[in-house]
C-alpha cells in the first residue's frame, strides 16, 4: 500500500524549491530514466506501448525480463515490478544532506518571486526524484504548482498523477488522478484525488489497491475515502467495497487494516461450508490486535441446525512463556439433521445414546503453553477439554487450530498435561502430572498420573557412560466406572451397562546402566551393564490378596551392541555407487526377574489394574525393533528375555550426494528357552521372533520408496507388510502411492452377519498434479478392501496466480458420526463440494479445503512451502 512517508518526502523535495539553495538549471533536457520517457513520440516507443502497455507502471512481462530476473519470480506469476536505475549525483544521500538539483528545457524567475521552470522538469534531492512538464513555486504563498505528466520516485515506489499542489510550509499536499506503484510488495492502484494533511495522514478519494498483476487484475479494494497514517502504520477505509471479477462481493462501510507488516484490529473474512448433519455453518472472525505482544481471535459462529456459539483464540508472549488459549461454546444443541440418528431412535434406540448432546450446552478448552527462554528450567502445559465425547466429529472448529495434527474427527483421546523441568550439567528433573480424556463412548477411561517424577543422571568419561535413572509415579483412576453403549445396532433391547474396578498404585522403577561406546571407522561394540529396581505400593481395594499389596522385581542384565561396515566401489550402467555390508549383533542376557506378582492382583480377571499394565504396552515389531533393550513401551515390565538379534543391511550409495540409491535390511531375534514374560502372561515355546525386512530407495532426489515386510516363518504367514511411494519434485509436481496390511482374526456381529472386525487391507493413492504452470489437479482415492468400500475420496482443481488461488474440491468420505453406534459395513457417506477462494495479500474464504488438502494427501505441506 501507499506509504505516508514517501509522500512526505516527495512534498518535502519540492517544498525545498522555496528556500535558498544553489539550483543548476539545464537549459538541455534532462534525460529521463526510462527509454519509453525518452523516446515518448518515437516508432521504438509506439512499438515498447504496444507490447507492454504497462510499462508506466514499471512492469515488465515475463518474456521480456533478463533470464537471472525470469529466475527471481515463481513460474505462477506474469512479471514483475522493476525500478529504473538512479545513476545521477547524490542518487544514493539522505535527502536531508543532499543538495537540491533541477534541469529544464528553460527556467524563469518573476518579479513577484515566482519561479517558472518548463520542459522536462526534472528535480532530483538525495534519493529522491519528480519528474513534470511545467513547476511554478510561489514563495509569497508558499505554494508549489505542478502539471503535466507528474513522475514521483523514491526507492521502491513511484506516483504519477496530472496535477500536483505542495503547500511548502505545512508540506501538506495533493494530487489529481495519481497512480501510484509499490515495488517490492508488489502493490499498485490508483485515485481520483490523493492528499497528504499536514497531520501526516494520505487520503485517497475515490482510491483503490490490489496486488493483481496490472494486466489481470482479479481483485480490488475500492473506497470512497482511504486513509493511511504512516506513524501509526495503520489504515482506516470508509464506504469500501471488495471487487473480484470486476463484480462487487462485500461493502464494508468501515473497516481499518494494517500498512505494512504490523498486525492489527478488524474483522477477517467469514468461514462458510455447509454439511448434511449441521445444514449451513458461518464463523466471522474479528482479530483484536490487543498489544505487541498479544491478540486474539473472536467467532460468532452461526450452525443452521445446531444454534449460535462463539469461538475464542489467544496468544500471548512475553520473556519467559508463550502462551495459546483456546475456547468455543454452543448452548443448547438442536442435535444435528442426521437421518441414521433418527432411523436408529424411531427404531427404539434411546435418543439419550444415539444423540446424548442434544439439548446440552457444549464446549472445548484447549489451553497450550511453554516457558523458559532457553535456560535450566522449562515447564509445559497442554491441555484439551470437550464437553462430550462426540464434540468433534459434530462440531469440529471453524477457525480455532485442530489440537492434533490429524483431522479433529479421528481423535480418539486428548491430552491433559502440564510438567516442569531443570536440566542441569549431568542431572535433569521433570514433574508431571497427566490425564487423558476418552473419546470413544464404548471404552473405559485411562489411568491419571498424578504426578510422575523423574529424575535422571548422565555422566561421560571419553567412551564410557554411566546413567541413573529414577522414576516415581502415582497411577489414580476412580474406584468403579460405569459405562453404557450400544452393542447391536440391529437390537433396540442390546443397550450395554459395563462396570469396571480400578486398582490405584504408586510405582517406583530404578534403571541404573554402566557402559563403553567404542566406535571406529569400520565397527563399533558398545557393551552395558544394567541393574532395575521395580516396585509397587498398591490400594487394598480389589485386591485379592491384601498382604501382596507391595509386589517388586528387580533384574541384572549385560546387553552387547556390535556391527561391523564393509564397503566397496561398484560401477552399473556406467554409474558409480559404493556398496556397503552391515552385519549387526545384539546380545542381552537378564537374570531372573520374578514378576509373577504383577499378574492376576485383583478380585476379577476382568477389573482394571489387574495385571498392573498402566502406562506399558509391547512396541509394534519391526526390524529397528530387534536391537533394542526393552520389549516394552513403559516401565511395568521388565524385559526378561535371553536373546541374541542377528541383523544385515546392504546399502549402495551415490557417491556424489550420499543418498542411499537402495538400501535393504532383514533380521530376527533367537530365545533362549527359558520362560520370559509378556503382557499378561509367561511364554515358553516361541524359540524366535517375526521374520523382519525392510526395503528403503531414493534413486532420485524427488523420489521416495520404502517398504516393510514382517513374516511369521513358522506359520508361513505375513503378519504385516507395506510399501510406499512418495514423489515431489521442484516443479511442484507431487504423487503418493501406499498399501498397508495388517494381519488380524475375522470377528463378527452377533447375528453372523456383519463383519466387525478382519485384515486390514488398505489402499491410498494422492496427488496434487500441475496442467500448466497455474492449474493443478487434486486427487486422492483411499480404498479399503477387507469391508470392500472407499474411505475417502477427493478430487478437485487448483488455480494458482500471483493475484490470487482457487481450490474446488469435491470430498466423499465414511461418516463417523455414528461410529460408536453403527457396525462398520453400517456407516454411511458423507459427500460435498468446497471452494476456497484466497486473494493473496488480503484474504482467503474457505480454509478448511486447506485442511482437508493437508490432512488427505502427504507432503501436501511441504509443497505449499516450496511454492511460497
Amino acid at each position: 500500500m501507499l506509504e505516508a512517508s514517501r509522500w512526505r518526502s516527495l512534498a518535502l523535495a519540492i517544498g525545498q524549491l522555496s528556500r535558498p539553495r544553489p539550483l543548476a538549471f539545464g537549459l538541455l533536457a534532462a534525460h529521463a530514466l526510462w527509454p519509453l520517457a525518452a523516446a515518448a513520440d518515437s516508432d521504438v516507443a509506439s512499438a515498447q506501448l504496444e507490447e507492454n502497455p504497462y510499462l508506466y507502471l514499471d512492469w515488465f512481462p515475463r518474456d521480456q525480463l533478463e533470464p537471472y530476473l525470469r529466475n527471481q519470480i515463481s513460474p505462477i506469476c506474469g512479471g514483475m515490478f522493476i525500478e529504473p536505475a538512479r545513476d545521477y549525483p547524490n542518487a544514493d544521500e539522505l535527502p536531508e544532506g543532499a543538495p537540491l538539483r533541477a534541469t529544464a528545457d528553460s527556467s524563469d524567475w518573476l518579479e513577484d518571486g515566482t519561479a517558472q521552470l518548463r520542459g522536462n522538469v526534472h528535480i532530483t534531492q538525495g534519493y529522491r526524484q519528480l519528474f513534470a512538464d511545467q513547476v511554478n513555486v510561489n514563495r509569497a504563498e508558499n505554494t508549489a504548482y505542478l502539471s503535466g505528466a507528474i513522475e514521483m520516485r523514491e526507492p521502491g515506489m513511484l506516483v504519477r498523477g496530472k496535477a500536483a499542489e505542495v503547500h511548502t510550509d505545512s508540506k501538506a499536499a495533493s494530487i489529481e488522478d495519481a497512480t501510484y506503484v509499490v515495488h517490492e510488495e508488489s502493490v499498485h492502484g490508483s485515485a481520483r484525488f490523493a492528499s497528504r494533511e499536514a497531520s501526516g495522514e494520505l487520503i485517497l478519494t475515490q482510491g483503490n489497491y490490489t496486488r493483481c498483476e496490472p494486466d489481470d487484475v482479479f481483485w480490488r479494494m475500492t473506497g470512497g475515502e482511504i486513509t493511511i497514517d504512516n506513524v501509526e502504520r495503520q489504515g482506516t477505509a470508509r464506504n469500501v467495497r471488495l471487487e473480484i471479477a470486476d463484480i462487487p462481493v462485500f461493502y464494508f462501510p468501515y473497516m481499518r487494516f494494517p500498512v505494512g507488516d504490523e498486525r492489527m484490529s478488524g474483522f477477517l473474512f467469514p468461514s462458510i461450508s455447509t454439511s448434511d448433519d449441521n445444514g449451513w455453518d458461518i464463523a466471522v472472525p474479528y482479530y483484536w490486535n490487543i498489544a505487541p505482544q498479544m491478540d486474539a481471535t473472536i467467532a460468532p459462529r452461526y450452525i443452521q441446525h445446531r444454534g449460535t456459539g462463539l469461538e475464542l483464540e489467544a496468544r500471548h508472549l512475553s520473556e519467559w512463556f508463550s502462551t495459546e488459549a483456546r475456547l468455543a461454546g454452543l448452548p443448547d444443541d438442536k442435535g444435528g439433521d442426521d437421518d441414521d440418528a433418527r432411523r436408529l431412535i424411531n427404531e427404539g434406540f434411546p435418543e439419550e445414546l444415539v444423540l446424548p448432546a442434544k439439548g446440552e450446552d457444549r464446549w472445548y478448552v484447549n489451553l497450550d503453553q511453554v516457558g523458559g527462554n532457553g535456560g535450566p528450567w522449562r515447564t509445559r502445559i497442554d491441555f484439551s477439554k470437550v464437553s462430550d465425547p462426540d464434540y468433534f466429529r459434530d462440531l469440529d472448529t471453524a477457525e480455532l487450530k485442530a489440537p492434533a495434527n490429524v483431522s479433529s474427527r479421528a481423535l480418539t483421546n486428548l491430552n491433559q498435561t502440564a510438567e516442569a523441568s531443570l536440566t542441569l550439567e549431568h542431572w535433569n528433573a521433570n514433574v508431571r502430572v497427566q490425564e487423558y480424556q476418552q473419546l470413544s463412548k464404548d471404552r473405559f477411561d485411562t489411568y491419571s498420573q498424578l504426578p510422575r517424577i523423574n529424575v535422571n543422571g548422565n555422566y561421560k568419561w571419553n567412551d564410557w557412560h554411566l546413567m541413573l535413572d529414577h522414576e516415581i509415579t502415582s497411577f489414580d483412576h476412580q474406584d468403579t466406572q460405569t459405562i453404557q453403549f450400544i452393542a447391536d445396532v440391529n437390537d433396540p433391547d442390546s443397550v450395554t451397562t459395563s462396570t469396571r474396578n480400578f486398582v490405584n498404585a504408586r510405582r517406583a522403577r530404578v534403571d541404573y546402566s554402566y557402559g563403553w561406546d567404542k566406535q571406529w571407522l569400520w565397527g563399533f561394540f558398545n557393551p552395558q551393564v544394567t541393574g532395575i529396581y521395580l516396585g509397587y505400593e498398591l490400594s487394598d481395594t480389589f485386591l485379592e490378596n491384601p498382604d501382596m499389596d507391595t509386589p517388586e522385581a528387580a533384574a541384572a542384565q549385560l546387553s552387547i551392541d556390535s556391527g561391523l561396515f564393509f564397503e566397496r566401489d561398484g560401477n552399473l550402467f556406467s554409474r558409480e555407487y559404493v556398496q556397503t555390508l552391515e552385519p549387526r549383533l545384539f546380545l542381552l542376557a537378564s537374570s531372573n526377574a520374578d514378576q509373577s506378582d504383577f499378574l492376576n492382583v485383583s478380585t476379577s480377571p476382568v477389573d482394571g489394574g489387574n495385571d498392573l499394565l498402566y502406562d506399558t504396552s509391547l512396541f509394534t515389531f519391526s526390524y529397528d525393533q530387534l536391537f533394542r533393550d526393552s520389549r516394552f513401551n513403559g516401565n511395568d515390565r521388565i524385559d526378561d528375555a535371553d536373546r541374541a538379534a542377528l541383523g544385515l543391511t546392504t546399502r549402495f550409495i551415490d557417491p556424489r550426494s550420499g543418498r542411499d540409491l537402495f538400501a535393504a535390511s532383514v533380521g530376527q531375534i533367537f530365545y533362549s528357552n527359558d520362560s520370559r514374560i509378556e503382557l499378561a502372561e509367561f511364554i515358553e515355546d516361541v524359540p524366535r521372533s517375526e521374520f523382519a525386512a525392510r526395503l528403503e530407495s531414493r534413486p532420485t532426489g524427488d523420489l521416495r520408496i520404502s517398504s516393510e515386510l514382517i513374516y511369521h516363518d513358522s506359520d508361513s504367514t505375513i503378519n504385516r507388510g507395506n510399501v510406499t511411494l512418495r514423489y515431489l519434485d521442484d516443479d511442484f509436481r507431487l504423487f503418493n502411492v501406499s498399501y498397508r496390511y495388517l494381519r488380524k482374526e475375522e470377528r463378527f456381529d452377533p447375528t453372523d452377519t456383519f463383519l466387525v472386525q478382519g485384515p486390514v487391507r488398505q489402499a491410498d493413492i494422492s496427488a496434487a498434479w500441475p496442467i500448466n504452470d497455474r492449474l493443478s489437479v487434486l486427487a486422492r482415492a483411499n480404498y479399503d478392501f477387507t469391508f470392500d468400500r472407499e474411505l475417502e475420496y477427493l478430487a478437485g482443481l487448483e488455480y494458482d496466480t500471483c493475484c490470487y488461488r482457487t481450490r474446488v474440491l469435491w470430498r466423499r468420505e465414511l461418516d463417523n458420526d455414528l461410529a460408536d453406534v453403527v457396525p462398520p459395513e453400517e456407516l454411511k457417506f458423507d459427500e460435498g463440494v468446497y471452494i476456497e477462494l484466497q486473494l493473496k495479500g488480503l484474504a482467503g474464504l474457505g480454509g478448511s479445503v486447506s485442511r482437508i488438502l493437508s490432512q488427505g494427501i502427504a507432503n501436501f505441506e511441504q509443497r505449499e512451502v516450496l511454492k511460497q
